[in-house]
C-alpha cells in the first residue's frame, strides 16, 4: 500500500473511534444521536400489541415475545365460576379458565398447571374473594397458595381465618377480598398450580366459596385473579 495512504488512516483511525454520529441533527452528544423516533425491526411481534424492552448481559434489546429470558407479565387469569370450598381439611385445585394473558402459551387453562419456559425469579400476586359462608361465628381456615406438582409441596402459601360478614344491613354477594404477593424461583421442567386448603369446625354448614366476582348495588366485576411475572 501506498505509504501516504497508510499515514492518512493512522491519522483519520481516531477521527473515528472517537466521532460522534447523529441522525435528524447536526450537533449529537452520544456517540450515536437520533433526533426523532427508532424502529427496530427484530423487536416486533405478532400480537398486536405494545411490550416492554429489555436488555441482555451483553446489551441487547429483547421482548418477551423473543427471549424467554426478557422480564414482564407472563400469565394473569380469572377464576370463571365460583369454587365451593365445601371440603374439610382437604385441598381443591384453582383452575383459572378464564386467561387475559399469557404471553408464551405457559398455562393450561384445563387443568390449572403452569409450567414456565425457563428458570427464573418471579412475581406471584393473588387476588381473590371468599363469600356465601352463611356460619357468623365460626371462622372457617384457609390456606391458599402455589403447589410445585413436581417436586410435590408448597413453593408459596398463606393462611387465614374467614367469617362472614353479611348482616341485615348488607346484600348477598358481598364478599371479603384478600390479597398474597411474594418472589420466588420457578424451575424449567416443572408444573406448578394453585390451591385452596379449607377446614372447618364441627357443626357447621360447609358452603363458603371461592367467588369468581363481587356484585353489589352498583353492578359486579370480576374479582379472583392470579398472575405470574418474570423479574430476573
Amino acid at each position: 500500500m501506498n505509504p501516504k495512504k497508510i499515514l492518512f488512516l493512522l491519522l483519520a483511525c481516531p477521527l473515528f473511534v472517537f466521532s460522534q454520529v447523529g441522525i435528524g441533527t447536526t450537533n449529537p452528544t452520544k456517540e450515536l444521536d437520533v433526533n426523532g423516533n427508532v424502529r427496530i425491526r427484530g423487536l416486533s411481534n405478532t400480537s398486536g400489541t405494545t411490550t416492554p424492552v429489555s436488555v441482555t448481559e451483553d446489551g441487547t434489546l429483547v421482548t418477551g415475545f423473543n427471549n424467554l429470558t426478557a422480564p414482564g407479565i407472563k400469565f394473569v387469569g380469572f377464576l370463571s365460576n365460583d369454587l365451593a370450598l365445601n371440603l374439610d381439611y382437604n385441598f381443591k385445585d384453582i383452575i383459572l379458565s378464564n386467561e387475559l394473558i399469557d404471553v408464551l402459551n405457559e398455562y393450561n387453562n384445563t387443568t390449572g398447571r403452569y409450567s414456565p419456559s425457563i428458570d427464573g425469579y418471579y412475581k406471584i400476586s393473588m387476588d381473590f374473594d371468599i363469600g356465601d359462608y352463611s356460619n357468623n361465628s365460626k371462622d372457617v381456615d384457609i390456606l391458599i397458595g402455589l403447589w410445585d406438582f413436581t417436586a410435590n409441596h408448597w413453593v408459596l402459601r398463606r393462611t387465614f381465618k374467614h367469617r362472614d360478614n353479611n348482616n341485615a344491613g348488607m346484600g348477598s354477594g358481598r364478599n371479603e377480598s384478600y390479597g398474597i404477593t411474594n418472589y420466588l424461583q420457578l424451575m424449567q421442567g416443572h408444573s406448578y398450580g394453585f390451591r385452596i386448603f379449607t377446614d372447618y369446625d364441627n357443626n357447621v354448614t360447609r358452603d363458603a366459596k371461592l367467588k369468581s366476582s363481587n356484585s353489589g348495588s352498583t353492578g359486579t366485576s370480576l374479582s379472583t385473579n392470579f398472575s405470574i411475572e418474570k423479574v430476573l
